[in-house]
């Protein structure tokens, strides 16, 4: 006997969404949900230099795993990157193409009221430079994972913190050291870091971008969902930079309206199955729980 099986109907539906950014054209993919959308939707902010794809195409899965729960999801080629036109550019200066995607997204889908902006790395720290200099009401949450806040001075204490001690604290360390199989040009590498690790902020740091983005979370006024990996350097120095970051940082990770969730295995972009779906659930429950923008 022929068993006829009926095949599964998609929970997502994709398509491009185009936006005009200052007389260029910006590309972004939108996976919405097949039945009833939220209302709130994500804009997946892609770091450079990447596109909206992702590695191991963690923005495509995650993307449509949100449109699957209900949550439209619009990943964006900013202007210089993937098929957007324009000269390529950093994180600090996309506020423009954010505020066109959002501009765009609600003009062709008019139930779209509120943006929760969801980004990884140095598209975090465009997240938070955005909330802070246009103020868009907008964006009613933030997704922020392993936000970059890089300097040379605080990749160095980093890696002196989080690698060389642990390494120093080795006994296999010293005995390849002893026995000549740790070479020269380790040794002075890390006392290189070390000095380099001392060395005082520039006197450039007065209003530097991660200054910005320190008061950029301080006056956000919805919740902020922030992941960070256990195993990734950049996790490392935004907890070092918000406990030994200054008066800007101080008291950031008690702010009301965080909620922190690390995972202690992760690497920075979630590469596992298991990762990338426990980062999936967090973010659709995150966004099922954003309130209305008052």
């Amino acid at each position: 006997m022929n068993t006829l099986i009926t095949p599964l109907k998609p929970a997502h539906r994709d398509s491009v969404l185009r936006a005009d950014c200052d007389g260029q054209t910006l590309v972004g993919l939108l996976s919405e949900p097949v039945l009833a959308a939220s209302d709130t939707g994500v804009l997946l902010i892609v770091g450079g230099p990447q596109y909206r794809v992702g590695s191991h195409r963690q923005f495509t899965l995650l993307g449509r795993a949100l449109a699957g729960a209900g949550v439209p999801c619009l990943r964006l080629d900013y202007r210089g990157m993937g098929d957007a036109q324009g000269d390529q550019r950093d994180f600090e200066q996309v506020d423009a193409d954010i505020a066109a995607a959002i501009d765009a997204w609600q003009r062709e889908h008019p139930s779209l009221k509120r943006v929760v902006l969801w980004g990884l790395c140095d598209a975090a720290s465009a997240a938070l430079l955005y909330v802070h200099r246009r103020r868009d009401p907008r964006v009613a949450g933030l997704c922020l994972a392993n936000p970059w806040v890089r300097t040379a001075t605080s990749l160095a204490r980093a890696q002196v913190k989080h690698y060389y001690l642990d390494r120093l604290r080795q006994p296999a360390f010293w005995r390849k050291l002893l026995s000549g199989r740790v070479g020269l040009g380790a040794v002075r590498e890390l006392l290189g870091k070390l000095a380099q690790s001392r060395a005082p902020a520039p006197a450039a740091d007065t209003r530097h971008y991660t200054e910005q983005m320190a008061d950029g979370l301080r006056a956000f006024g919805g919740p902020v969902l922030l992941i960070l990996s256990g195993d990734d350097v950049c996790a490392r120095e935004f907890q070092d930079r918000c406990r030994d970051g200054g008066p800007a940082w101080q008291g950031l990770l008690n702010r009301p309206g965080l909620r922190r969730e690390d995972l202690p295995d992760a690497d920075h972009t979630f590469s596992t199955a298991a990762w990338r779906a426990h980062v999936e659930r967090l973010t659709a429950e995150f966004v099922r729980g954003v309130p209305a923008v008052a």
